[in-house]
């Protein structure tokens, strides 16, 4: 979901977040705290992130309650980690780029002061992305937890797994083989797309089946409207689902676990001109063409 017109209103905090084991970014952020600072922004980073770099930090409640955006510093998987963590709060995040591909982060790192500069002059775009509700019911106990990229469901032994898909009380497929990606729309440009699967319009409401090498090879992506009621089963006693690539469950035989849009999203600041074709253009080189 595209917005033009929300603004954040007077930035007087920031909250920042490192990606993990980075300690050489500990310049990087002393630079940007003086700068933000210079400008009358108070500048909060996370405990642990503080830990790392040898300074006192803030914990979760304090750094999103308190402050009027996020910046998550680092790569993808930190700003995924961060929008997971906070999507409560109703932040907009600034993803900084300290990698290399940095798909969802949109700003590059020299970027970072020209960036603060136009959030000020209100020359930017909140982009709300949607987010996967998974309801489940582990070894008897009842959890809710959310996915921003993906859910992954997999053999904790790496074996070949069956899974059902369930969608509105009726089994739709068993899927057989290695795993199974339920990816959000965000999600699809990664492990999604790296399994073959389909990229999809990041702000569209869809969830993205994909399995990742299944044994009978009629099995394809799919990709259906979060309207439908979606339930996974597995067959096996050692099943487990991974969130995000960050987050690790166990799913048996005997669990449950049904999947659904959050009325919860994620706000990612970026630049207005900033284009998803031509950022998938760039990044994933569409249209080259090699003249060898």
């Amino acid at each position: 979901m595209l917005n033009l017109n929300e603004r954040i209103g007077k930035i007087k905090t920031a909250g920042a977040r490192l990606r993990p084991e980075s300690p050489q970014l500990k310049d990087y952020f002393l630079d940007l705290k003086l700068y933000l600072e210079s400008l009358g922004i108070e500048t909060l980073i996370g405990e642990d992130c503080a830990r790392m770099i040898g300074l006192s930090g803030v914990d979760d409640y304090a750094l999103f309650s308190r402050s009027d955006f996020l910046i998550s510093i680092g790569g993808d998987g930190t700003l995924i980690a961060l929008a997971r963590n906070s999507f409560k709060y109703e932040k907009p995040i600034l993803g900084v780029n300290m990698g290399t591909l940095g798909f969802l982060t949109d700003v590059q790192s020299s970027e970072i002061k020209s960036a603060i500069d136009r959030i000020l002059k209100h020359d930017y775009a909140i982009d709300k992305r949607m987010i996967i509700q998974i309801n489940a019911e582990i070894n008897g106990k009842k959890q809710v937890l959310h996915a921003i990229n993906d859910l992954v469901v997999r053999h904790q032994k790496m074996k070949m797994i069956h899974i059902d898909l369930i969608i509105d009380g009726t089994l739709a497929n068993t899927y057989y083989g290695d795993a199974l990606i339920v990816a959000t729309p965000t999600g699809a440009t990664g492990y999604n797309l790296s399994a073959g699967g389909p990229i999809v319009y990041p702000y569209a409401k869809n969830f993205i089946f994909t399995p990742i090498c299944p044994h009978s090879l009629n099995q394809r992506s799919l990709v259906l409207p979060t309207s439908f009621d979606v339930e996974l089963r597995v067959k096996e006693k050692e099943g487990v689902m991974i969130i995000d690539g960050q987050y690790m469950s166990p799913f048996s035989q005997n669990d449950r676990v049904s999947i659904s849009m959050s009325d919860s999203f994620v706000k990612m600041i970026r630049r207005p001109e900033r284009n998803f074709f031509s950022a998938i253009r760039a990044k994933l080189n569409w249209g080259e063409i090699n003249s060898r």
